[in-house]
């Protein structure tokens, strides 16, 4: 998998992406910066962080980087509607279908710094290693990019 970069340069001196003025590291800190800060919604902040950029640096992932929309509060009936249509609890928040070298597909977790996984995302964890994925858990928009690049960097996807 190449990663879109240009010849630009951006103001700390590392190559831009393309399109852009600015590097990887840099575009993810003005994004993280000027997301909207929900009071309760951290996780999702961090979730929307990492989207914007991973759609730029991954365009050829398409359709095969996907979000779970497991999470927020919903009545009791919608809950059991949506139970019944496969939304499984402790399922992890994004999903790339896409195999490398040593796993069949990637599973990322969004955590803010003091999150912790429930009994139900662990299991599914264990779950997905068994099944030949790999399970990680990410804290900010630019950990969950480096951890998609290392993934895809041994990928036959290209």
């Amino acid at each position: 998998m190449t990663f879109r970069t240009s010849a630009n340069k951006c103001k700390c001196g590392t190559p831009a992406l393309r399109g852009k003025d600015v590097c990887l590291s840099c575009f993810v800190k003005q994004d993280e910066a000027t997301q909207r800060k929900k009071p309760g919604h951290e996780e999702d902040d961090i979730q929307e962080a990492f989207f914007t950029p991973a759609r730029i640096i991954f365009p050829k992932l398409g359709k095969l980087l996907i979000a779970i929309p497991n999470g927020g509060k919903r009545d009791k009936r919608e809950a059991a509607r949506l139970k019944k249509q496969g939304v499984t609890p402790g399922a992890s928040d994004i999903l790339c279908l896409v195999p490398n070298d040593k796993y069949n597909y990637l599973c990322l977790e969004t955590k803010t710094e003091t999150g912790t996984q429930s009994d139900e995302q662990k299991e599914f964890q264990k779950q997905v290693e068994a099944a030949g994925g790999l399970y990680l858990i990410y804290r900010s928009a630019a950990e969950g990019i480096e951890i998609l690049k290392d993934y895809l960097s041994t990928s036959k996807y290209k």
